[in-house]
């Protein structure tokens, strides 16, 4: 589960997926209230994970699949991913890489 970098402390569930559908950089740990965000190794990591839907949208250039199979394929294969990343976020106490996208 989802740690704070700071007081080692588990988020709950309902936190991890506040942090999850966030639009700000930053979130503030529910225990310690140090800003939180996430790390660059869960962004990368989650980009490529992202990048199988597009992939998932070329199986029917090789086999006959129906276009209503095709859609429970996509909706299943984005659940499983974005469960799968409710699980894995990593957390850092440091926004560097927010900061240096904005000086650059």
């Amino acid at each position: 589960m989802t740690r704070c970098s700071s007081c080692h402390e588990n988020w709950s569930a309902s936190s991890v997926l506040k942090r999850y559908t966030a639009i700000a950089p930053g979130m503030a740990c529910p225990s310690c209230g140090q800003m939180q965000y996430l790390s660059e190794k869960y962004r990368k990591r989650s980009l490529m994970a992202m990048l199988l839907i597009p992939l998932l949208m070329l199986i029917p250039a090789f086999f006959d699949i129906s276009i209503a199979a095709m859609s429970l394929l996509i909706i299943a294969g984005f659940a499983a991913i974005a469960v799968i990343h409710l699980f894995t976020i990593e957390l850092t106490g440091e926004d560097g890489v927010w900061r240096r996208s904005l000086v650059e």
